[in-house]
C-alpha cells in the first residue's frame, strides 16, 4: 500500500435501510440492551453505544437516503422513509461483528409497505392462504432459492395455520439478488432461516463440515416437532430426501414431502426406496405449462444482461438438453437470431427437436467437432460435459449453466484453481493448453445469479398450487402409499379452481355480455349480471358479497389486508389502484366495506380508475378530519355517483314501533327517546382489531344509533339536536387507553317550537349495557318463534326505547335475547309497550335492514334519477363529540397498535 492508497478503515461501515429515526433509535436500544450496552443520544442524529466502564463502543450518525433503485422488486407507491447510517465502531472484533449484524438485519428486512406490495403481486397465493388449507398439525421445512415469492409463500402457509416457528426455510446456496432481505424478514417474523448447499449435497465428499452442520438443525426442528405431535411437511428439491430423511432406515424421518424439481426427483430416486408420500411437482402440468414458461424467459433475460457487449444474431449456441425448459430456451434464442443446435440422450427429444427444425447431435463432443459455438447452455440437471468435451471447445467459449451440476466438472479442484473470478459475471477458467472458458455466473443456475429471476406475479400460481397441494397432502397423507405420486397434483390444481383464478386474475378481458360501469349506469336498475366490487372482505363485506351475489350480481372480491377471501368469487390481495386494467374496467359497482381510514384512498382510486364510478360506500363516510377533504373529492367528481348505506333508516321494526306509538298513544308527543346499542369486543380490541383512536366507541354503531333516533324526532328538533355544542350534553364517557373512548351515555333535553324530548343515547364496545325496557317472553303472541339455544349467549344488544303519553314503547333489534334465555331466531325483532305493569302489545317483525338497504342503494346508482350529495351532518356531530372528548381527555398513555 501507498500513501496515496492507504488501508482501508474496517472500523467504517456505511449502511441503508428503510427506517425512520424513530425507528432506528428503537432497533438501537434493542440491540444495545441484547449485548449489555448503554446507548445515548447527544444530537439528533448522532448516537453513542457504550460500554460497562463507559467507553464508546459504536458511534451512530444517520441522514436521510433516497436509494437510487428499488430494493425490491416493485417500487412502492407510498415509499418509505429511507436513512444512510455510518457506524464507528471500536469495539472488539466479536462485539464489532456482531453489533453491526444485528444492525444490519434490523435494516435488511421489508417494511411493512414493502411487504404488502409484495403480497399485492402474489394475489393468488392470497387467495389460497386461508385458515382453512389444512396445515394444522403440521410442521413445514421448505427449501428453495431465496426470492420474493419465496418468501410471499412462506408467510402464507403461516397465515393458513403453520406457526412461525414450526417452520424451517433452507437457502439452496444461489447467489440471488437480495437474499439477505429475506432472510432477515423471515427472522423478523420468528420463523427460522439457514443454508443447505446444492454444492454440498452434489458433492458431499468435500463439504462433511457444513453438511453436518445442516442436518444437526433439520435433526432438531423435526425432533422438536415430532415431540409436540406435528408432523413434519417437507417442501424441497430433494436436498433432504438426499440426506436421508424419506427413507424406511432412516434415523429421522419427516412425513411427507413435495417435490419441485427434476433434479430433485433424480436425487430422490438415488436415495433408494421411499417410506413417505412424495407429491411431484415437478412433472405436474401446474409446473411445465405455467412454471417453465416464465422460468425459461428469466433465463433468456438473464443471459443477455450478462453478454450486454456480444452479438448474438446468427452466432452457434448449442444447447444440452431439451426438456421442458431447454426445449423453450431454444424457441427464444432462435427468436433473436442465434442458430442453435440442441444436444441430448433422449431420442424423442432428439427428435422433437429436429422436427422443430433444429440441427441435432447425439453427444457434446459430436456438436463441438461440426460446428463450433460461442455459447453453450446447460439445461440437465446432470453432468453435461466431461473432460474430453474440455479439449475440443473453442477459445474463449461461454458457458451457461441453468442447473447446478451442469458444468460442474470446473468446479474441481483440477480446473477450480485455474480461474479468475470476474465480478457481476462469473469465472474465466484457463485451460491446460491455455484455452480460455467463462462460466457465467457462479455455477448454479444462472437465472438466479444476482438477480431475482422470476417476476412475482409470473410464478404466483405456481407458488400457489404448491400451497394447495400441500393442503392437501397434509390431510391426506395418511391415505398416499409411499413413493412419487404426479397424477394426483394435476387432479388438485384442476379441482382447486387454481387455473380459473389465474386466468381470471391476469389474462381475462370483460366478457361479451358485461358491460362498463359507465355505460350501464344510466339504465339499469338491477345489479343481475353486472360485475360488481366488493372492497374489503370483512363482517360487512361479507354480508355485501352475499347481498350483491343473491340479486345476480358477478362479484370480485378485493381485499389487501388478506381476509379468508372467498374461493367462489375472484378474489385480489392488491389495492383498487393494482387491479388489472381488464378487470377494473368491467366494474358496474363498487361496494366500498374496509375500515373507515382507508374510506376516502380507497375512493379516490376509484375514482382515478373511473371518474364515473357508482359507489356503495359503508358508514361513518370516512373520518371527522376528512369530511371536508371528502366533499370536495365528490364535488371535483360530479358525474360520478355514490351512495351511504344506511340500513335503519329502512328497518321494518322501526316502522312498526312509530306506528304502535300512533295507534296506543295518538294524541301524546314522544317524550323521551333512548337508544342503546352495545357490543363486546374485547378479544377483538386485544388482538388490534376493530381499534378506532379517532372516534373510539362513536365509530362503531353511533351513527346507527343516529339514524334510529332520527325516525322518531320532528324535523325541526332533529336539526336543533344536530346542531347543539356537544358541552351542553351530559356525556359519561368511559377512556380507554387502547383506543380513546370505550364507553359513552349522552343524556339532553331538546327544546323546539314548543316540543320537549329528552334524548339518552348509550352505547359500549368493551361490555354489555343494561337492557332498559327488556321483558320476560310473557305474550301468547308469536309464541312459537322462541326456543333456547339457538346461538351462543348474545353479547350485542340494540334496542330502542320511546315514551309517550302513558306508555312506553321497546324495539329489541335483532339479536333478540329474552331475559329468561329466550331466543328469537336471526333477523326477528321485537316490538312491545307496557303502560305501567300491563304489556299492551307484544310482536315479532321478521327483516334484514341491511339487504333492503343494500338493494335500494344499488337502484339509486344504477338508476339514472338525480342523486343528492350523501347526507354528512350526523358524521359532523359524531365528530364535534370526538373532538370534545379528546380535549377533557385524561393523561392516558395510549396502547401501540
Amino acid at each position: 500500500m501507498t500513501a496515496e492508497n492507504p488501508p482501508p478503515d474496517l472500523n467504517w461501515h456505511v449502511l441503508h435501510g428503510p427506517i425512520t429515526p424513530d425507528g432506528l433509535r428503537a432497533a438501537l436500544g434493542q440491540i444495545a440492551a441484547a449485548h449489555g450496552l448503554s446507548v445515548t443520544y447527544p444530537h439528533p442524529d448522532t448516537a453513542l453505544v457504550f460500554r460497562q466502564d463507559q467507553s464508546v463502543a459504536l458511534t451512530v450518525r444517520w441522514h436521510a437516503h433516497r436509494p437510487p433503485l428499488p430494493d425490491t422488486q416493485a417500487h412502492n407507491l407510498e415509499p418509505d422513509r429511507h436513512l444512510e447510517i455510518l457506524l464507528d465502531c471500536r469495539a472488539d472484533e466479536a462485539t464489532k461483528t456482531s453489533l453491526v449484524n444485528d444492525l444490519t438485519l434490523r435494516l435488511r428486512r421489508h417494511s411493512g409497505s414493502e411487504l404488502d406490495r409484495i403480497r399485492a403481486h402474489l394475489p393468488l397465493i392470497g387467495r389460497y392462504a386461508t385458515s382453512d388449507l389444512g396445515v394444522d398439525g403440521w410442521a413445514l421445512i421448505f427449501r428453495d432459492h431465496y426470492v420474493e415469492n419465496t418468501l410471499g409463500f412462506l408467510l402464507g402457509i403461516h397465515r393458513a395455520g403453520i406457526p412461525a416457528h414450526r417452520i424451517y426455510a433452507l437457502a439452496k446456496g444461489d447467489r440471488t439478488h437480495r437474499r439477505d432481505r429475506v432472510h432477515a424478514t423471515l427472522l423478523a417474523h420468528g420463523i427460522a432461516s439457514g443454508v443447505l448447499d446444492n454444492t454440498a449435497i452434489n458433492a458431499p465428499a468435500g463439504h462433511e463440515t457444513e453438511l453436518a452442520a445442516a442436518r444437526a438443525t433439520v435433526d432438531a426442528f423435526i425432533d422438536d416437532a415430532h415431540a409436540v405431535g406435528l408432523r413434519v411437511l417437507v417442501i424441497d428439491d430433494g436436498g433432504l430426501i438426499a440426506q436421508g430423511y424419506g427413507g424406511g432406515d432412516a434415523a429421522r424421518r419427516v412425513d411427507a414431502a413435495i417435490e419441485l424439481t427434476v433434479s430433485g426427483l433424480k436425487r430422490i430416486g438415488a436415495a433408494g426406496p421411499l417410506a413417505i408420500p412424495v407429491l411431484n411437482l415437478a412433472r405436474s402440468e401446474l409446473k411445465t405449462r405455467l412454471g417453465y414458461p416464465e422460468i425459461a424467459e428469466s433465463c433468456a433475460r438473464r443471459l443477455r444482461a450478462l453478454l450486454p457487449a456480444h452479438k448474438l444474431s446468427g452466432r452457434r449456441v448449442l444447447v444440452i438438453g431439451f426438456g421442458e425448459l431447454g426445449s423453450r430456451l431454444s424457441d427464444s434464442l432462435r427468436g433473436q437470431g442465434a442458430q442453435v443446435h440442441i444436444v441430448d440422450t433422449d431420442p424423442l427429444s432428439l427428435i422433437t427437436a429436429a422436427e422443430a427444425g433444429y440441427p441435432t447431435h447425439r453427444r457434446v463432443s459430436d456438436a463441438l467437432t461440426a460446428a463450433p459455438p460461442f455459447l453453450v447452455i446447460g439445461t440437465t440437471g446432470s453432468d453435461a460435459i466431461t473432460a474430453t468435451d474440455l479439449t475440443l471447445i473453442p477459445d474463449e467459449v461461454f458457458l451457461a449453466p441453468f442447473a447446478t451440476r451442469d458444468f460442474s466438472l470446473l468446479a474441481t479442484p483440477q480446473y477450480d484453481r485455474q480461474a479468475t473470478l470476474i465480478p457481476g459475471v462469473g469465472r474465466r477458467y484457463r485451460l491446460d493448453d491455455g484455452r480460455h472458458v467463462t462460466v457465467l455466473g457462479d455455477g448454479r443456475s444462472l437465472n438466479l445469479y444476482e438477480a431475482d429471476a422470476i417476476p412475482n406475479q409470473g410464478y404466483d400460481a405456481y407458488r400457489a398450487g404448491t400451497l394447495i397441494a400441500a393442503g392437501w397432502l397434509c390431510r391426506n397423507a395418511d391415505q398416499l402409499t409411499p413413493g412419487v405420486h404426479v397424477e394426483i397434483v394435476n387432479d388438485i390444481a384442476r379441482g382447486s379452481g387454481l387455473y380459473e383464478a389465474y386466468y381470471d386474475t391476469y389474462l381475462a378481458g370483460p366478457t361479451a355480455d358485461t358491460q362498463t360501469g359507465t355505460e350501464v349506469a344510466g339504465t339499469a336498475h338491477g345489479v343481475g349480471g353486472l360485475r360488481a366490487c366488493v372492497v374489503g372482505y370483512g363482517v360487512a363485506g361479507r354480508l355485501h358479497a352475499e347481498i350483491l351475489a343473491e340479486a345476480g350480481a358477478s362479484l370480485t372480491i378485493l381485499d389487501p389486508k388478506h381476509q379468508d377471501l372467498p374461493k367462489d368469487f375472484r378474489s385480489f390481495t392488491t389495492g383498487v389502484e393494482e387491479l388489472p386494467d381488464a378487470v377494473a374496467s368491467a366494474v358496474a359497482l363498487w361496494s366500498v366495506c374496509c375500515p373507515t381510514a382507508d374510506h376516502l384512498p380507497v375512493l379516490r382510486s376509484i375514482l382515478d380508475r373511473d371518474p364515473q364510478a357508482r359507489v356503495l360506500l359503508e358508514k361513518p363516510a370516512c373520518q371527522g378530519h376528512e369530511i371536508a377533504e371528502l366533499t370536495a373529492l365528490l364535488a371535483s367528481h360530479r358525474n360520478a355517483r355514490l351512495v351511504l348505506v344506511d340500513q335503519y333508516r329502512h328497518s321494518r321494526a322501526l316502522d312498526a314501533l312509530r306506528q304502535i306509538v300512533g295507534e296506543l298513544e295518538p294524541d301524546a308527543k314522544i317524550n323521551h327517546i333512548g337508544v342503546t346499542f352495545s357490543k363486546d369486543r374485547t378479544v377483538d380490541i386485544s388482538r388490534g382489531r376493530f381499534v378506532d383512536r379517532s372516534y373510539g366507541v362513536l365509530g362503531y354503531e353511533w351513527l346507527h344509533m343516529l339514524t334510529a333516533l332520527r325516525q322518531f324526532l320532528p324535523v325541526n328538533v332533529w336539526a336543533a339536536y344536530l346542531a347543539g355544542d356537544p358541552h351542553r350534553s351530559e356525556l359519561t364517557a368511559t377512556y380507554d387507553p387502547r383506543m380513546f373512548v370505550s364507553a359513552l351515555t349522552e343524556r339532553t333535553t331538546i327544546a323546539a317550537e314548543g316540543h320537549h324530548v329528552s334524548i339518552e343515547l348509550a352505547s359500549t364496545i368493551t361490555g354489555s349495557t343494561v337492557i332498559l325496557g327488556s321483558t320476560p317472553r310473557t305474550s301468547p303472541l308469536g309464541h312459537n318463534r322462541w326456543s333456547r339455544g339457538r346461538r351462543p349467549t348474545d353479547d350485542r344488544h340494540r334496542h330502542i326505547t320511546v315514551h309517550a303519553g302513558q306508555t312506553r314503547f321497546v324495539a329489541h333489534l335483532d339479536p333478540v335475547t329474552a331475559p329468561d334465555g329466550w331466543q328469537l331466531d336471526r333477523n326477528q325483532h321485537r316490538i312491545t309497550a307496557h303502560r305501567g305493569d300491563r304489556l299492551l302489545h307484544d310482536s315479532v317483525i321478521d327483516d334484514s335492514p341491511l339487504h333492503t338497504a343494500v338493494r335500494d342503494a344499488v337502484s339509486r346508482l344504477l338508476s339514472d334519477e338525480p342523486l343528492p350529495p350523501p347526507d354528512l351532518t350526523p358524521l359532523l356531530r359524531i365528530a364535534a363529540l370526538a373532538q370534545f372528548l379528546h380535549a377533557q381527555q385524561p393523561n392516558l398513555t395510549l396502547a401501540a397498535s
